[in-house]
């Protein structure tokens, strides 16, 4: 199910045939250097499996990112539910293959997920929860509207900077 197109990308929902493609990013030390790990097949397989429970619990979630001028899947954007200091927020989240960086194409992705975070489905704020000596999403944060809010100590034991932006 496409959820949205813009000049340079389809947003669709993963599936389990995204796996092997998701797997391979996810495999990448260089792409993950700010998340907790690098991922199995394994592992990717079933964050998959979640991401699909999560389409039919909330009706959004993280999504295949496809490239439009190769038709290659590139990464994963989308809409994670998340507590921060024991609140529920709603981020956005984005992560693409290397050789997709520095193409405008992450911020592409994270504009079309605040725009159907806030048209189709209502909310009016969102957030992005980034680590701090990640400058190049904090650029990308700033580039789709998003401020600076604070620093927050994540569930997952991670120091991280939230930025918000409300409607």
């Amino acid at each position: 199910m496409i959820i949205a197109e813009t000049p340079s990308l389809i947003l669709r929902y993963i599936t389990l045939d995204d796996v092997e493609e998701l797997a391979k990013i996810y495999a990448d030390p260089v792409v993950m250097k700010y998340f907790t790990s690098t991922r199995t097949y394994e592992e990717t397989k079933l964050q998959v499996e979640w991401f699909i429970t999560w389409y039919n619990k909330y009706g959004f979630g993280l999504w295949a990112t496809i490239h439009k001028g190769d038709n290659k899947f590139i990464g994963r954007c989308g809409l994670i539910p998340q507590i921060v200091d024991g609140k529920k927020e709603l981020e956005i989240g984005y992560l693409l293959a290397k050789e997709y960086w520095n193409r405008g194409l992450a911020t592409e992705a994270a504009i079309a997920s605040k725009n159907y975070a806030f048209e189709q489905l209502g909310y009016s704020r969102l957030i992005s929860l980034i680590d701090r000596d990640n400058i190049a999403s904090q650029k990308v944060a700033l580039k789709v509207g998003l401020t600076y809010e604070k620093d927050s100590w994540l569930s997952w034991e991670k120091m991280a900077r939230v930025y918000a932006i409300h409607k």
